[in-house]
């Protein structure tokens, strides 16, 4: 169920960012799995090697990358670049390379500026943005999407899976989440949903989806999160 999520997701994505860009711009994907949080680094890297077997060649994607943290820095700034559409895929941590832990940089930093551009992160396995050990806690998400108050908490949230989610994630079951989107929590802000595959309430108008798609109506960045349930 997990790698067919993603692969899913990422394809959505694909499909709608190479529909809105020149035919000869490449969306570009850079895997990330140095991670221990919620789930082991071999189970991240087991996922990771399926999807990119999986996507690598799709027609409108470009380079598709398995960097370690020590790299990562110097991709997103070279692909921080406007509407690049460009994506990051994370299982749970949120490199310091890219983001100072402790929200040492809450403006400003280089995965701020890569998502400003209207570039993509995708997250599994944990809270977005809260990096490894709690790195930067809720003011991880807080100030990557310029929303102070926003959080991911809730605990074993019932989620019924969307018409848009019999579609597109046909594996996907009905389950029970800890780390959804608050929905509810976008309104007055530049983000939106923009495709929600489980909700809440098993349609497009709920308070929290999972996993789902959402979207900033300025800079077209866009935010993909997916719970990888721990085995």
């Amino acid at each position: 169920m997990k790698t067919t999520i993603w692969m899913s997701l990422l394809a959505l994505c694909v499909l709608a960012f190479t529909s809105a860009v020149n035919a000869a711009q490449k969306v570009d994907v850079l895997v990330y799995t140095e991670t221990v949080q919620w789930i082991a680094q071999p189970q991240a890297q087991q996922e990771a090697d399926t999807l990119i077997k999986e996507i690598k060649g799709k027609r409108g994607l470009g380079e598709v990358v398995n960097l370690a943290a020590k790299d990562i820095a110097a991709w997103t700034e070279k692909h921080t670049v406007k509407k690049g559409y460009h994506i990051i895929v994370l299982y749970g941590d949120f490199p310091p390379e890219i983001y100072p832990q402790g929200n040492a940089k809450p403006d400003g930093s280089i995965a701020e500026k890569f998502l400003d551009e209207g570039n993509t992160f995708a997250n599994s396995a944990d809270y977005f943005f809260w990096g490894l050990g709690g790195r930067n806690r809720e003011g991880g998400i807080q100030n990557m999407m310029d929303i102070p108050a926003i959080v991911q908490w809730d605990d074993d949230t019932p989620m019924k899976v969307t018409a848009e989610g019999k579609k597109f994630t046909p594996s996907l079951k009905d389950y029970a989440t800890d780390r959804p989107f608050h929905v509810d929590q976008l309104k007055g802000t530049d983000w939106e949903l923009e495709i929600a595959f489980a909700t809440t309430t098993g349609d497009q108008n709920a308070p929290r989806c999972d996993p789902c798609i959402v979207r900033n109506k300025v800079t077209d960045a866009r935010l993909v999160t997916t719970h990888l349930v721990p085995k």
